[in-house]
């Protein structure tokens, strides 16, 4: 369902999902009964004590263009971490078409961060050889995560994500489809790039504000509702733990302070929400609310 922030139209694509144990997040049971049993089932499922991770995009539509936000893994990869990433053949591409955003109608393509869940789809494989799936896309890459992911500059690989750089990115560049970008970067007069580190040296958000209302893009800062409410929880791969805390909070913050709307990479229906405080007798805490965005 497309959703509308201002004169905006947002629609999701979705890859691919899979259940992950809620243990691997936090084994309190007071704050899994208190705080995730009331969630929607996709967040939490209190029989399977698992949520449901999506590997999903963003279509954002506005001030003409047609922007995609963390194209997902990508088809016919080998070398991932698990056989759920490994040799994919999902309808990605066609999924898009049905939303009205073929591969060529895309203008922009923004990745928050170069895990290769977040650009697979920068490239596809065509005779042999990656090539850009988007073909007359500008894609938009920030130069802390560039720098951090490309040999030649010292970036260096982590132990999942260790060819992302040579079949996602490198052959965008070498087809002179890059833009490099520091952050703060006014991407259109709607859209701003944020930096939003931690999770990995260069991680960015998206900021949407349209007629006043606002919304944030914000990749893998946060991946369940929980960490809203415990900033300090969170899933492996970070490339800096303490940052990536940090990062949760102060946006998480001004998320509340804005009255926007957060839609994270990875959460399951309604896959978006508002940040309302929390009740507490010490300091200020926060809690995800599920959904609120207008449909289109």
């Amino acid at each position: 369902m497309p959703y509308r922030i201002g004169v905006a139209t947002i629609d999701r694509v979705e890859e691919q999902r899979f259940p992950v144990p809620v243990a691997m997040l936090t084994d309190d049971e007071d704050l899994v009964e208190r705080h995730l049993t009331p969630l929607p089932v996709g967040l939490f499922d209190p029989d399977a004590e698992t949520f449901q991770f999506c590997f999903q995009s963003w279509i954002i539509r506005v001030d003409g263009l047609t922007v995609l936000v963390d194209p997902c893994n990508g088809n016919g990869r080998a070398g991932r971490p698990a056989p759920a990433f490994d040799g994919l053949h999902t309808p990605y591409l066609e999924r898009l078409e049905a939303l009205g955003a073929p591969a060529a109608a895309i203008d922009v393509v923004f990745c928050t961060h170069f895990h290769y869940d977040h650009c697979g789809w920068n490239t596809q494989l065509v005779d042999g050889c990656w090539v850009p799936t988007f073909p007359t896309a500008r894609y938009v890459f920030v130069d802390a995560e560039y720098a951090r992911w490309e040999p030649a500059g010292g970036g260096h690989p982590n132990d999942f994500n260790g060819n992302v750089f040579d079949e996602s990115v490198r052959p965008v560049v070498e087809a002179g489809q890059a833009t490099i970008v520091a952050t703060p970067h006014q991407l259109s007069p709607s859209l701003r790039i944020e930096s939003a580190p931690g999770h990995t040296v260069g991680h960015a958000a998206l900021r949407l504000e349209s007629v006043g209302a606002v919304a944030w893009f914000v990749g893998d800062v946060v991946h369940h509702p929980v960490q809203v409410l415990r900033p300090e929880l969170h899933l492996p791969g970070c490339d800096d733990l303490p940052q990536a805390i940090a990062t949760r909070r102060t946006m998480f913050a001004a998320i509340r302070a804005e009255g926007a709307l957060m839609f994270p990479a990875h959460f399951a229906e309604p896959h978006h929400g508002r940040i309302g405080d929390a009740p507490t007798d010490g300091e200020e805490e926060f809690l995800f609310l599920a959904g609120g965005a207008e449909p289109a």
